[in-house]
């Protein structure tokens, strides 16, 4: 039963990473080409992927900081995203994501709901971070899945591990070629209107002198409503990227105030 129930995720999860929703269009190459991936899927990742993931993952058990990306993990989440997205119905539309710098930058998301960082898993390139909340700490499988993905953790009632979590944000920038991704409002907004952006987490750019990248989610409220569980399609779109010299000398309240106008002509609110 569990492998029959294996093989059947599998095949989800290829035809999701494979095709998204776009089945209709595709040529007879593309089923052409799916037989060998799920061949391949079935006898690599159904029989040994998770033992590889496990041990793979294992080192970073009791390590608050791992101070890099796991690659291999990285990959995995990837494609764990493609997966939870396909089985959600969220078919995410992509636009201007070539502005992303190819050199590391703080990255900005308006957050909506559980499934952001899922997209942005999805389709982002590049090596970058996660900036969460420390209660994923508390979940052990998953806080060693977070760690062995560098993931950075912040707590409102911990003053210090914030300031660390600003100084290996930085480090992450500045030495290690990874760009760190954080919402800016500090938790999910639901309904798509923007709360106020908590200017902590901009130190991270003024500190570093990175570009900042404005990423614009609509409609993501629809994935948010569990009572209609339809399809929801997601609009991403890279709008806009500040240049450390846009703003150099200013503090990060300026700067927290800043984005989030751009944000607000962007959104219309």
């Amino acid at each position: 039963m569990l492998i029959f129930v294996g093989m059947v995720l599998s095949i989800l999860a290829s035809l999701g990473t494979y095709f998204g929703f776009h089945f209709h269009e595709m040529s007879p190459w593309y089923l052409f080409l799916l037989v060998p991936f799920l061949i391949t899927y079935f006898v690599i990742y159904l029989n040994i992927y998770w033992l590889i993931v496990l041990i793979s993952i294992f080192p970073y058990r009791n390590n608050e900081f791992p101070g890099k990306v796991n690659k291999f993990c990285l990959f995995n989440i990837r494609l764990t995203a493609s997966f939870c997205l396909t089985l959600r119905g969220i078919f995410v539309k992509k636009k201007n994501l070539d502005l992303i710098p190819k050199k590391p930058s703080l990255i900005l998301f308006n957050h909506i709901s559980d499934y952001d960082p899922w997209v942005l898993y999805k389709i982002m390139k590049g090596t970058y971070s996660f900036v969460g909340k420390i209660a994923l700490r508390n979940i052990p499988m998953v806080r060693c899945m977070a760690s062995s993905i560098g993931t950075l953790f912040v707590d409102n009632d911990n003053r210090e591990l914030n300031y660390q979590m600003v100084d290996h944000a930085v480090e992450y920038i500045k030495n290690k070629n990874t760009s760190v991704v954080i919402a800016p409002e500090g938790t999910r907004n639901k309904t798509g209107q923007l709360m106020p952006f908590k200017h902590g987490g901009f130190s991270i750019a003024i500190r570093s002198e990175c570009p900042i990248v404005l990423i614009g989610f609509k409609g993501m409220e629809k994935a948010v409503d569990k009572s209609n569980m339809k399809k929801a399609k997601v609009f991403v779109e890279v709008f806009d990227v500040i240049q450390p010299e846009e703003y150099k000398g200013k503090t990060a309240k300026e700067v927290a105030e800043l984005c989030q106008k751009k944000y607000q002509d962007y959104l219309g609110q």
